[in-house]
């Protein structure tokens, strides 16, 4: 057997003789013909992103035009800055099923020969930008939830009279939301100094074919430690204060007298709606988090390097499919 520290150039020594038996360090997620060498991954990427197409766009359509609410009740403040939140969050989500067809079509391009655009893809534009779009897409998804968790606890927790969150500082807020994760998401595109690998020749979201930045191994490549930053510690900071919140709420709403359940019982709705797209997230990240900080402390081994790729293909993107179909179509105004 030949061993050559590429797999590219083992798929080309490969290529030139059929019986060469070739070792070289794993690809994640690509084979020598394939972008995504499990077959499974190949269907799944077209399903998620249609369905977070789809779905997301349904949801923008149904808040902002289709909404079958009197006129009153759409003039609500609080209405309307759900209506607000829902329509970033969709768009949020939206943007993974961009990116997941970015992914798709790129491994349909390639089918049977992948490997000889292996490199040119990954230190091409294009997937530089769909790594920013994936991390842009997940991080504001996460923040939106904060926001929507933050302004439930405000009104049910700590005071039932507690002034909520109105439509103009949820402008604001999200707009700076928008702009601080896009500068952060595309900024290792701009500081290459630091995130780019100079070992390995590649920039920071190629260091996978399907260009994505984590990474579950013990090593410590460039831009690593924003890496650790964002998606560990600032996204188990955000979920452990979502799981607290809503622990804090349905004590608060258990505990309460029958009176104040009664006035409590709007707020408490929505926030009973919000919790179902918090769980389906939770149980998405959390293995990602858990996996992550067990491989930085070496205690986490995948030899097949199976792992990685179904959490970044399936696992990650799902909640962006699913999360129309738990908030909008559990309003029974949507479901009609």
């Amino acid at each position: 057997a030949r061993k050559l520290d590429s797999l590219v150039l083992c798929c080309y020594a490969m290529k030139e003789s059929d019986d060469l038996v070739c070792e070289s360090p794993g690809n994640r997620f690509s084979s020598c013909s394939d972008l995504l060498k499990y077959p499974t991954l190949q269907v799944s990427i077209w399903i998620i992103g249609f369905l977070a197409l789809v779905g997301n766009f349904y949801v923008l359509l149904y808040w902002n035009f289709l909404t079958p609410e009197d006129h009153h009740h759409r003039a609500h403040p609080k209405a309307r800055v759900q209506s607000f939140l829902l329509t970033n969050l969709a768009v949020a989500d939206l943007l993974m099923g961009v990116y997941l067809w970015i992914i798709a079509i790129q491994g349909v391009r390639w089918t049977g020969e992948y490997f000889r655009y292996d490199v040119q893809w990954r230190t091409g534009m294009l997937c530089q930008v769909a790594g920013a779009i994936s991390t842009l897409s997940s991080e504001v998804s996460i923040v939106i939830m904060l926001i929507i968790t933050a302004d439930r606890l405000n009104c049910i927790v700590f005071d039932i009279r507690a002034r909520p969150l109105g439509i103009k500082p949820a402008r604001v807020i999200c707009a700076f939301v928008w702009l601080l994760f896009t500068i952060m998401s595309f900024l290792p595109m701009v500081f290459t100094s630091y995130f780019y690998d100079k070992s390995a020749a590649l920039p920071y979201f190629g260091r996978s074919s399907v260009c994505l930045p984590l990474a579950f191994s013990s090593a410590r490549p460039h831009g690593w430690g924003y890496s650790f930053a964002i998606f560990i510690v600032f996204n188990s900071a955000a979920f452990l204060f979502i799981l607290v919140a809503y622990v804090s709420i349905f004590l608060r709403v258990r505990t309460s007298s029958r009176a104040v359940r009664s006035t409590l019982k709007r707020d408490s709705a929505l926030a009973v709606r919000v919790a179902l797209i918090i769980v389906t997230d939770f149980c998405c990240w959390m293995p990602i988090i858990v996996i992550s900080i067990m491989a930085f402390l070496n205690k986490f081994h995948d030899p097949s390097q199976s792992v990685m790729a179904w959490i970044a293909v399936f696992v990650l993107p799902i909640n962006s499919s699913i999360n129309p179909l738990l908030y909008t179509l559990s309003n029974p105004h949507a479901r009609q």
